[in-house]
This record gives C-alpha cells, structure tokens and sequence, in this order.
C-alpha cells in the first residue's frame, strides 16, 4: 500500500503576501516541509542522511494552484512517493482546505539523490522504494492549459544578485526562492508595460501564477549575479477570462542556463473572481 503523509497547518499571517494570499514560493516551501517530514517519519531523516552522506535536490517541479490560499485558513497537506528510477524519485502533492475538502494546490518534483559533498548522484537503496511502495506512476494530473501562442513577443530583463539569506543549509539558493524571483520579474515586466503593481493592488487586482513548471539546470550560490528573461509568449481568451502563459530563464552573466519555466497567470481579484485588466505582451 502506497505510504502517505498527512499533516496539517493554519496558515499564518507572515506566509502571505500583499495581496493576503500565500504565493508559489510559500507552497513549495509547504511542499518542502512535507517532503522531509514524510521521509523522517519512515525513518529517512538527518541521521540516515548524515550516514550515508546523502541529500536530495529538486530538479523538476510542476505546481498547480486552482484556488488561492488566504491568510488563517487552515490546511491538510497530503505527499507520496510516486515513483522511483535510479537515482531519482518523484513525489506528489496535495494541499486542501480542511473545512470543505477543496483543493487548493498539487504539485509533483523530480528529487535527485545525491552525494551531500561531491554532488554526484547516487543510487537509490533498493529497501527505500520496498518501505514507500510506489505506485510507479504520477496519480495526479498536471498539465497545462493550451494556450495559443503570441505571433510576436516581446523579452523583458531584470538583474539581481542572490542573497546569503535566500540560501538553505546546503548552502545553495532554496528551491521556493526561484519562484519568488520569477514573480518578481513578471512585476517588472508589467510595470514597463504600464502596469502599475501598487495601483493593482489598490484595486485589489493582481496577476497570480495558476501553473509553474520549473526545470532546475544548476545550483545558485549566495553572491552569483543573475539575469531573470521573462517572455509573454502567448494568450487565451475565455469569456471575460485571459489565461497568459509566461516563459522565463534565469541566467548567469555568460548565459549558462540555471533554471527555465513555463507559468500560466490569470488576473485575479484577491478574493479569487475573474478581473480583466487590459492585453499584455504588445
């Protein structure tokens, strides 16, 4: 029988962000707690790590937010493994709303074993995927909406440089800090466009990422200087809907990629009901 971990939180008011909501980065990082405390509870935790000096890392992650997630509501979180090959292993995700049962956010990672000191990947012991009992294949659905794409886009690029307080104890970037630049970036890319964010907000209006699909290429280190490009590169019409699908690479000064994602936005009020601003990407 596949091995789940359940737990549960009311989200507190630090989790959340202008807008009231909690964003992308603050369910990976639910995502994240759960990962870890699943695999400690079946006795997978810092002292087999430290053992074996072994970690795991994210290379893959498709997250899917249907339905916002506000300031005290509280929270039922639910992780399995899904499958395991080699060295990797995938591990699904769902949050719901424990007063109603609704869904709230899904996800499924690719972790990667590794060697904590070389990062070098390493095989995965056979009696883990006995205890965890896969069921060799993602339960969930996570694809993305189509969305025709822009005959013509345009590229937006913002600079920054990766901060000693955004690193784990790994000492690299934590995974849910790339969503919150990507965030950032779309920000910016809406201001250029005259889009003022201060003014949305007063409005109680915002863009709000719905799917992430993030291919983690390579680590990011405290003081690597980043460029995050962030393209519009398509649009759905849905009655007084538009669904926006965000392509963005982050790159290092001589372009080596570190990490690429497909987003689908959709403007949002902060309650969650359908707003229609105006066309982006012209």
């Amino acid at each position: 029988m596949v091995r789940e971990y359940c737990w549960r939180l009311r989200v507190r008011s630090y989790e959340t962000d202008a807008w009231g909501q909690v964003p992308a980065s603050g369910i990976l990082r639910y995502f994240e707690q759960s990962a870890v405390a699943a695999a400690a509870d079946a006795g997978y935790g810092s002292d087999f790590h430290r053992e074996n000096n072994s970690a795991w890392v994210v290379r893959r992650m498709s997250l899917l937010t249907p339905t916002l997630i506000r300031g005290g509501t509280e929270l039922e979180i639910t992780t399995w493994i899904s499958h395991f090959a080699r060295v990797r292993g995938g591990r699904e995700y769902r949050i719901t709303n424990r007063a109603t049962g609704e869904l709230l956010a899904s996800g499924l990672a690719e972790w990667v074993y590794l060697n904590k000191q070389t990062l070098a990947p390493l095989a995965i012991p056979p009696h883990v995927a006995a205890d965890f009992d896969p069921p060799g294949a993602p339960v969930g659905q996570y694809d993305f909406p189509s969305v025709a794409a822009e005959s013509a886009t345009r590229e937006f690029v913002t600079e920054r440089i990766a901060e000693w307080h955004e690193a784990d104890s790994m000492g690299h970037v934590n995974n849910a800090v790339y969503a919150d630049w990507l965030d950032d970036a779309l920000n910016a890319a809406l201001e250029e466009r005259g889009y003022r964010i201060k003014a949305l907000r007063e409005k109680n209006i915002q863009l709000r990422g719905e799917h992430y699909r993030l291919d983690y290429k390579r680590g990011i280190l405290p003081g690597d200087k980043l460029r995050v490009v962030t393209r519009i590169s398509g649009r759905h019409m849905s009655g007084q809907e538009s669904l926006y699908a965000v392509d963005q690479a982050i790159t290092a000064p001589d372009n080596t990629q570190l990490l690429t994602a497909s987003s689908i936005y959709r403007w949002r009020t902060s309650e969650g009901d359908p707003a229609e601003v105006g066309a982006l990407g012209e």
